[in-house]
């Protein structure tokens, strides 16, 4: 995310990039070889990190659902007195190398360990957190304006970032040794930059470079760490889940968008497995694009020698159905799944309902309910995407709107979970230093959406289960249903029918009649949260026939449990 105050507010390179334009992708790029060998910590040696212990982070073989744009003063909406999660991922802003140590050898740790403490407190003790070099005095050359920059480290400040590395995971480990006053469960988490998009200005080899001073930093500091490899985000490549070999996906991939790197460089990154341990990758588009995303990681995996779990680091609650435009209308906005070409100018125009409070109550009214069901929806279906495609987990968002341009962000304009209200006041009693500010300041939620009522639902249900648990049932097209084995409290199915076609304001849903096998005489049946008064989900008990259960799906996501589990 960049920190600079017009794109402080997204991580979400897809978006932030008005043009459309497109460029023919680079040949391969040359990859440093990972060191023999690797020596402690240094700039100049360039040592690398070798992989190994529990197969998923935070050091347990079991699927996490966490918060996601963590930021101040909403620890408690979203901790065990609130949706009851236990996970969360600050706000990058507060990791800037420009925000934790704004001049050379001068450090601010107050905002930060402010955070920490307040989402620790509030039961949010699994934190994953990113690193960036991004620096206003070490940085090759700091963003400025429209510019990005180059966020490497000058030469003369390599040893500078290793020890701000160094200090960061040092301060938060819980080791006893120089950790944060607070600390109530030490972070063994890292990421090493945000987004591989614009939001990592340079090359693949700068990006190697710089993980393999990274790693062996966060390792020397805590021996339990896991390291993150930025983000990948290839939304229009599998945007409406095309299969990860298929003649499609290679087409999507021989052209680079502006918005992402190219397929070579993604590669690249991806063969440095000598000092990751976690792939992440971002969701920004439909649900669908989970399994089609994780496919093709895995696959590209096994062919470089590099399997290892993957992430989804940051997830909105649903596609942004149309993004890349500019405020103006100049440049039209590219539409996507589930969203038709010729639906964009009328799903432009609910959107923008939604945030004009000047329009007829009824048509704002109408629009708000559709797109808070949609986000509820939206929700639960990729968390159930993820943990029953075996992924370690997914950080979901996101807390608090976004007032940015429709066209250019789409839904991520309206995704808060709740209400909110900025104060005047920052965590810590201070401003983050270098940017990013308004993350800082204490925020106060209000009124509950259907969004963050599908989010406790679908933590209550998935958290914890093992990623290898899972199994992906073929009811019928259109019908996506997973059944996931339990440790205990017997199998839990989660079930919902899709047809691929958007339904906008006022439009009714279409439903299908499904027969899932079920052994049991009784089962209980909750049903996601979608209007703001539900007060939770809707549950009901229904009878099985000769072991069949017969079911009326739409597009809102069932869970089914045997009765009495």
């Amino acid at each position: 995310m960049a920190v600079r105050p017009v794109v402080a507010v997204l991580s979400i390179a897809a978006l932030l990039v008005a043009s459309c334009a497109r460029y023919e992708p680079p040949g391969p790029p040359s990859v440093p070889p990972p060191p023999t060998n690797p020596p402690a910590a240094s700039a100049s040696g360039g040592p690398s990190a070798t992989p190994g212990g529990p197969a998923t982070p935070g050091g347990s073989d079991a699927f996490t659902l966490a918060i996601e744009y963590g930021v101040a003063g909403l620890g408690e909406t979203y901790g065990r007195e609130g949706a009851g999660l236990s996970a969360a991922k600050p706000a990058l802003e507060f990791t800037v190398w420009g925000n934790i140590e704004p001049e050379r050898g001068r450090y601010e740790w107050r905002p930060f360990d402010a955070l920490v403490e307040e989402y620790q407190s509030a039961g949010l003790t699994h934190l994953q957190v990113l690193l960036s070099a991004e620096s206003p005095w070490a940085s090759r050359r700091p963003p400025k304006g429209l510019d990005r920059g180059d966020h490497f480290p000058k030469d003369e400040f390599l040893d500078d970032y290793v020890r701000f590395v160094t200090a960061v995971v040092e301060r938060y480990d819980g080791d006893g040794t120089d950790d944060a006053p607070g600390l109530l469960a030490g972070i063994h988490e890292w990421g090493v930059e945000r987004e591989f998009t614009g939001f990592w200005p340079g090359s693949a080899d700068d990006y190697i470079r710089l993980l393999r001073l990274a790693a062996p930093a966060i390792r020397a500091a805590d021996p339990q760490a896991r390291i993150l490899l930025v983000a990948i985000l290839a939304i229009d490549v599998f945007d409406a889940g095309p299969a990860a070999g298929s003649a499609e996906v290679e087409r999507r991939w021989a052209t680079t968008p502006s918005f992402r790197k190219s397929r070579a460089e993604i590669e690249a990154i991806l063969a440095a497995c000598d000092a990751y341990d976690v792939v992440d990758f971002h969701s920004l588009g439909d649900y669908t694009e989970i399994p089609a995303t994780a496919e093709w990681l895995r696959e590209t995996g096994r062919r470089l020698g590099c399997e290892r779990p993957i992430w989804v680091g940051d997830a909105f609650s649903m596609s942004v159905l149309v993004g890349f435009g500019d405020p103006f209308g100049i440049v039209a906005p590219r539409v996507f799944a589930p969203a038709a070409v010729e639906q964009r100018d009328a799903v432009i125009a609910a959107l923008e309902a939604v945030g004009d409070r000047s329009a007829s109550a009824a048509g704002r009214e109408a629009a708000v309910a559709w797109l808070r069901a949609e986000l509820a929806r939206g929700v639960v279906r990729k968390a159930v995407a993820a943990a029953g495609e075996g992924l370690a987990g997914i950080n979901l968002g996101n807390q608090e709107d976004w007032p940015f341009s429709v066209r250019a962000y789409g839904t991520a304009n309206y995704m808060g979970l709740t209400d909110t209200r900025l104060t005047l006041r920052h965590g810590g009693g201070v401003r983050l230093p270098y940017g990013g500010a308004a993350f800082n300041r204490i925020h106060e939620a209000g009124e509950v959406r259907p969004g963050f009522e599908a989010l406790a639902l679908a933590n209550r249900q998935l958290t914890g289960l093992s990623p290898g648990r899972a199994a992906r049932l073929d009811l019928g097209p259109g019908v996506w249903a997973y059944r996931f084995d339990r440790a205990s409290g017997g199998p839990l199915w989660v079930l919902w029918y899709d047809d691929g076609r958007l339904r906008l304001p006022g439009e009714a849903l279409p439903s299908v009649t499904v027969e899932l096998p079920f052994d049991s005489q009784v089962a209980t049946l909750a049903r996601t949260p979608t209007v703001g008064d539900a007060g939770g989900p809707t549950t009901e008990r229904v009878e099985s026939v000769g072991g069949v259960l017969t079911l009326e799906l739409d597009a809102t996501p069932v869970f089914v449990e045997v009765a009495g589990s």
